[in-house]
């Protein structure tokens, strides 16, 4: 009987054992993949993924813990993203429109800058539609535009100048925010 106890005792002892074996060597492997996953995600460089993934393995908590602490903070994925919002802030400033005379920003739908009061947007000589100074043509009609005085000289792009300034010169001048959206046939010459 005594043998008979000692044999189920030492079987219960051998199951127990090879269970946490079993249970020690998947912690390690899953130690392994979770270090392999985790510094992919986190670089592209192969050296430095083996070498954290071999350090985990040959040496498990200490590795582990070492890890941890020499990892790279960032995500590529978080590095990614935020790559993405400085690009949209960055498309968004250059999207804000600004006088052409002192720079400040305005609104699109201002015809005049609050700061030094310069005209920013203008009638087209054909059809009348408002049109911003650094317009070649009108959006609305496809009319090239010819300069409509001194101030938008500074304004507009040097792509009307190369173009040898195609369109007919009226000299005139649109002055008042009411004139700004009639044609220029039908607002006065300024002298």
């Amino acid at each position: 009987m005594l043998a008979e106890l000692s044999n189920t005792i030492a079987t219960l002892i051998g199951i127990f054992v090879a269970l946490l074996g079993a249970f020690l060597f998947a912690f390690w492997v899953a130690m392994g993949i979770w270090t392999f996953n985790d510094i992919r995600s986190r670089t592209r460089d192969w050296l430095a993924i083996a070498l954290a993934s071999l350090l985990v393995l040959v040496f498990p908590l200490v590795g582990l813990a070492l890890y941890m602490m020499i990892r790279p903070r960032e995500t590529l994925a978080d590095v990614f993203d935020r790559a993405l919002e400085e690009e949209s802030l960055l498309r968004e400033l250059e999207s804000t429109l600004s006088c052409h005379s002192c720079g400040l920003p305005v609104q699109d739908h201002w015809n005049f800058c609050s700061n030094c009061h310069s005209q920013l947007r203008y009638a087209c000589s054909n059809c009348g539609k408002a049109m911003r100074h650094e317009w070649d043509i009108c959006v609305n009609c496809g009319e090239n535009q010819i300069e409509q005085g001194p101030s938008s000289r500074e304004g507009r792009s040097n792509s009307w100048h190369r173009a040898g300034g195609a369109g007919t010169t009226t000299g005139q001048e649109l002055t008042d925010s009411d004139a700004a959206f009639r044609p220029a046939q039908e607002s006065s010459p300024r002298s």
